[in-house]
């Protein structure tokens, strides 16, 4: 199995890519912590895969659940634990076994979910309603419990929904990187402008198309995270993906959208490195980026407004908003 091969996913809106080198690295600085219920086979050890994943990707392991770090790890050809409604068949990457929907999971039901759950959160702050159920179930015993929570609506019927919806949600942040692709195309394509590679509406890039949209006049790339303030890996990404267009569109014009202000602010300001920012990109970006521009001590604003000054910034949120 090939070190190097990596993925590209979306975790809480922010674009990662991770490499299965990564965790054979993470994997080598310290051992295993002791299993409790998943597990992933990396060498002769198996690992609680929150704790190698959080060490591989360097994001907090409150940040995600074991499930998900199972799928992607499979995804990089590691052996796991099987998830909730698999057969106890050890599950690999090559014939990974997805987990059967839950009863009832049609449109309707998943629509009826989300209504319910919108309600619910909307009543009361979750945290307050916590608080409360915390109170009523200090002194509870069996018979007493379900008398006391049940003013909180904490049915059995809203469990249901929230673990459908959980099952759907990972789909949300691919389908808005798609429908802002699609809704910002007909206010940026000029006249005549045609669209001539097959463009890119999931997250990520496959190694046959380099940018998000490529036409006849431009290439350009789309970031839909919303930032929130710790967004340590989306401007790894978002440098990234400016080092990308700079080196890779040709004669054509180059463009890298954005959501809000924070990114492009980011690119113009920011005092990191540009070394420090491709710290976690393919070598093929860092080995590219610096046969082209030498030392990468060049600050991200420096880079910003030296060699990618002519790359085209934009705020999505003006064109779809």
């Amino acid at each position: 199995m090939d070190d190097e091969r990596a993925i590209d996913f979306v975790l809480n809106g922010e674009q990662h890519r991770l490499s299965r080198a990564q965790v054979l690295r993470a994997a080598g600085l310290g051992g295993p912590e002791p299993i409790r219920t998943h597990w992933v086979s990396i060498g002769e050890e198996r690992w609680p895969p929150r704790q190698i994943f959080e060490r591989a990707l360097g994001v907090p392991r409150t940040d995600f659940i074991s499930h998900y770090a199972i799928r992607q790890l499979r995804r990089l050809g590691f052996a796991t634990s099987p998830l909730p409604h698999e057969p106890t068949v050890q599950a690999t990457a090559e014939s990974p076994a997805e987990p059967s929907p839950p009863v009832g999971s049609d449109l309707g039901s998943v629509l009826k979910s989300f209504i319910d759950l919108h309600e619910f959160f909307g009543q009361e702050d979750l945290a307050s309603r916590v608080s409360r159920l915390e109170d009523r179930l200090e002194g509870a015993d069996r018979e007493t419990v379900e008398e006391r929570v049940a003013p909180e609506g904490l049915t059995g019927a809203l469990l249901q929904g929230a673990l459908l919806v959980r099952q759907h949600a990972g789909h949300v942040n691919d389908l808005i990187h798609a429908a802002m692709i699609v809704r910002a195309l007909p206010k940026i394509l000029e006249p005549g402008e045609r669209i001539v590679r097959r463009p890119s509406l999931a997250s990520g890039n496959d190694g046959g198309r380099k940018f998000d949209l490529e036409t006849d006049r431009r290439v350009a790339e789309f970031k839909a995270a919303q930032w929130k303030g710790r967004d340590t890996m989306r401007k790894r990404m978002l440098v990234a993906d400016l080092v990308g267009l700079v080196l890779e569109r040709g004669d054509r014009r180059a463009e890298l959208y954005v959501l809000g202000r924070l990114p492009i602010d980011y690119l113009r300001t920011s005092t990191s490195t540009v070394d420090w920012a491709l710290g976690r990109s393919s070598p093929h970006l860092r080995q590219a980026y610096e046969q082209s521009f030498g030392s990468a001590a060049l600050t991200v604003g420096q880079f910003t407004a030296g060699p990618a000054a002519d790359v085209v910034l934009r705020d999505l949120s003006e064109l779809i908003g």
